[in-house]
């Protein structure tokens, strides 16, 4: 009898050891098929054309003594050699760091070794001139590293122009960054509809489905700034079709349908804006009406900070293509004065960029191809109170909700389960765990450098 026993707890043991093993592998390979790049690489990124101030410092017992500034910088970076251990293949990888005042964590991807970036811009500090660094998941050797120092020249009377491709980019790049400033303007491109067929159970034509979904994102677009501070007369949709920015560019006078619902006209959605600015917009449904609706609004608005996706590094077409009309219209007008600040919501190689948990830090993003092109790179503070507002902002836009599926038994079930596995996976893509961070990250490059056909190219990226 007690043979058989020993013999069972040995049987359950080898079937407990099998399971977690295939579990892990099973975790591992879902993690591999998503991330579409060798987090085993350094980051490759060239500060010689930037106004980065780079200075050599030593990491030593998880501590880095930091020299006295002359400048006030606003934005810092470690350039630092990692290691991820066995463990930070299944547990993501981060690190604390801590100047004795403030606390922050960074994340790292699953798995990572090599050159990262870790964004200490709260950090310097001449009461606290050391910080120390502690691996979760992830060693640190003691080793020369970079600190990496911008300082970005800002407008004595900022006028920001946010330019969103759909209802709710310009919430997700640049919340904290628009709300802290009252001049700010949100124009955003598109109606947003398309994408997915959120709330079938309650429309069940297509066609009355869409036209609904982008009624409804229309007017996020144009309220949530609100939340922000920004009025209603700041803020306007344009009312151009959500997927469709792409077939535009590649045949610029054509009137280009919007992809569900089949409508040719801008104005069933762009009337249903409340702010003047609309009046002086008379177009249809092409790229050269889009980039002369961009030309009337820089004459109007004038920026002097203008805010816009990334197009070498945001991966949705709508993303690069607003960029490269709000660059056709620049170039049109002859505008030389000004700051572009450039973002990423749907990074090229990442979609779970940026990694980690809310309230973490943002940080460089990967780059294993061509050199970017920035002057500077700018990292905006966002306080602890302004994150949760960031998150009712988010909540406000219909399109970040549930499916409404939720509303039935089975499909909060469904929904539940399918939102656990994605936690435990480590593949959550949310906006409410990506978006609402310690700070907001933007590439800084002078209006004037788009007219540098090498730049420009660089900016662009493959189209």
């Amino acid at each position: 009898m007690h043979s058989i026993k020993k013999r069972v707890k040995l049987i359950l043991s080898v079937i407990i050891v099998f399971l977690i093993c295939f579990v892990t592998a099973f975790i591992l390979k879902e993690r591999n098929s998503v991330y579409k790049y060798n987090v085993r690489k350094s980051y490759e990124y060239d500060f010689s054309r930037t106004n980065a101030s780079i200075i050599n410092l030593d990491l030593k017992g998880g501590e880095v003594n930091i020299p006295e500034l002359n400048d006030k910088w606003d934005t810092a970076f470690l350039e630092v050699n990692i290691n991820t251990t066995f463990f930070g293949y299944i547990f993501q990888p981060k690190i604390v760091l801590n100047n004795g005042k403030i606390t922050l964590l960074q994340y790292f991807e699953y798995g990572a070794k090599g050159i990262r970036y870790i964004n200490v811009s709260q950090l310097i500090s001449k009461d606290n001139p050391q910080i120390r660094l502690r691996g979760k998941n992830v060693s640190l050797n003691d080793q020369s590293v970079k600190l990496i120092l911008f300082k970005n020249a800002k407008p004595n009377k900022p006028r920001i122009l946010v330019v969103s491709p759909h209802p709710d980019d310009a919430e997700i790049a640049a919340y904290g960054l628009y709300s802290s400033n009252k001049d700010s303007y949100i124009v955003t491109i598109t109606a947003g509809d398309a994408g997915s067929k959120k709330y079938d159970e309650i429309y069940q034509d297509n066609i009355k489905h869409y036209l609904k979904k982008g009624e409804v994102r229309v007017w996020n677009s144009i309220t949530v700034p609100l939340l922000g501070g920004i009025i209603p007369e700041h803020a306007l949709n344009l009312g151009y079709f959500d997927t469709t920015l792409n077939k535009m560019y590649l045949d610029k006078s054509a009137v280009i349908k919007s992809k569900y619902t089949h409508i040719s006209d801008i104005n069933f959605y762009r009337k249903r804006n409340v702010s003047k600015l609309i009046t002086g917009l008379r177009g249809e449904s092409t790229w050269n009406s889009l980039v002369k609706d961009i030309q009337y609004l820089l004459n109007k608005i004038k920026p002097n900070i203008i805010v816009a996706p990334y197009p070498a590094i945001d991966s949705h077409p709508d993303h690069k293509f607003s960029t490269i009309a709000l660059f056709e219209a620049i170039k049109k007008m002859k505008l030389e004065e000004g700051y572009l600040y450039l973002y990423t919501n749907h990074h090229v190689l990442s979609e779970f960029y940026p990694y980690g948990e809310i309230g973490s830090l943002v940080s460089l993003p990967p780059n294993f191809g061509k050199p970017l092109y920035f002057r500077s790179i700018y990292s905006h503070f966002l306080p602890v109170d302004r994150q949760k507002d960031k998150i009712f902002a988010l909540e406000a836009m219909n399109d970040l909700r549930l499916d409404t599926e939720w509303r039935t038994a089975y499909g909060i079930i469904k929904k539940a389960i399918k939102i656990t596995i994605s936690h435990i996976l480590g593949l959550d893509t949310s906006y409410y765990r990506k978006a609402v961070r310690n700070n907001e990250l933007f590439f800084v490059v002078n209006i004037r450098d788009i007219y540098n056909n090498e730049v420009y190219e660089k900016l662009k990226g493959k189209i």
